[in-house]
């Protein structure tokens, strides 16, 4: 029969060589955080999804969300082969949240977990690299790449030895590779292409402007695209409208999504399953809150729609402003604010005297 030739015959042999090899590799990733090893399931699998693991910036528990630690049933019932945290997995490192997180999250959850590096992650020095490993790196599991890129590096800029192992990893993605899923805290990308730049404003974002993105970046991905199916997600993702934001772009044939929980009534995962290399989306809500597929919470949605009305309670305002002045971050900045201050005082008086 035709497909029997010699062309398709050697085909399988390296496709079946290349799984085998797979497997192999894929023994030795292992979670940093539970220990537990990514097994390869080769053709049909899911995977789940979601920033900001810490909920709600004003989450000072040193616990993850709520509404995280609500639904770990729900989250090992799904049987998902790992989970990914898209950044901001602690609000801050230090041994409360360490120890915390380590009874209440990674020791129960029943696959391996991820992260792709956020601001607060980084918070305590190198502790987190210390403790957990490199903040890039990647791994393949059945027809799929995964690179998780560290965006506090360089201003959000992918550049230095982060730049050439990302070229690295794309240009040396063997055959049988369907899908790349590049995974980041800051949407990099949203920032640099127009359609998106009244987005995620409120986010953590660039200090200064740089067209690393779209002269570096969006290149090296295009000549990958012609060939393999190319996914961008990030997970600064502020207290906006929805968990999910979804957009096929045709233009660069990349789809861009943001994911992200907040300890907010909208809050809810994505569930990614593969199944013969087709990619398809899933939203589990942590509150019961109706969700519409995942494709249409798209560029239309976010900009027609507003960011949902939220009261303050004010009983709790004595509680927060107690959490707020007796966390370092406070006492920096006042301590940075009184040495402006006192410089600019000292340099009025220095003009005054001349």
């Amino acid at each position: 029969m035709q497909y029997l030739n010699n062309g398709n015959i050697k085909r399988a042999v390296l496709t079946l060589l290349v799984m085998i090899m797979a497997v192999i590799i894929n023994a030795q990733v292992v979670s940093p955080f539970n220990k537990l090893k990514v097994k390869d399931s080769l053709h049909n699998y899911s995977f789940i999804i979601s920033g900001h693991l810490h909920g709600a910036s004003t989450n000072y528990s040193s616990f993850p969300a709520s509404t995280l630690l609500a639904n770990i049933d729900t989250l090992n019932s799904s049987n998902p082969e790992f989970m990914i945290s898209l950044g901001d997995l602690f609000l801050d490192v230090n041994e409360d949240y360490l120890r915390n997180y380590k009874k209440s999250l990674f020791e129960k959850l029943t696959f391996p977990l991820f992260n792709a590096v956020g601001n607060h992650d980084l918070s305590n020095g190198n502790t987190y690299g210390t403790l957990y490993g490199k903040s890039f790196f990647k791994f393949q599991t059945g027809t799929e790449l995964f690179i998780f890129l560290d965006t506090e590096l360089n201003n959000g800029d992918i550049e230095g030895e982060q730049f050439r192992f990302l070229t690295n990893a794309l240009t040396n993605a063997n055959e049988i590779v369907r899908n790349v899923f590049i995974l980041s805290h800051r949407p990099v990308w949203a920032q640099h292409m127009k359609k998106y730049s009244k987005l995620f404003e409120g986010n953590t974002r660039a200090v200064l402007k740089s067209d690393n993105f779209n002269s570096k970046i969006l290149p090296l991905l295009k000549r990958v695209t012609a060939e393999k199916n190319v996914f961008w997600f990030s997970g600064s993702l502020g207290n906006g409208i929805a968990s999910f934001f979804y957009d096929r772009n045709e233009s660069v044939n990349i789809t861009f999504m943001q994911t992200a929980i907040r300890d907010l009534p909208r809050d809810a995962v994505l569930k990614v399953n593969i199944k013969d290399s087709k990619v398809s989306f899933q939203g589990i809500s942590f509150t019961g809150q109706l969700l519409k597929p995942v494709e249409q919470y798209n560029l239309e949605y976010w900009n027609k729609s507003v960011p949902e009305d939220r009261k303050i309670n004010f009983r709790l305002v004595p509680y927060l402003l107690l959490k707020m002045i007796s966390h370092h971050y406070f006492w920096s900045g006042f301590a940075i604010a009184l040495t402006g201050l006192l410089f600019i005082s000292l340099f009025i008086k220095w003009r005054k005297r001349r």
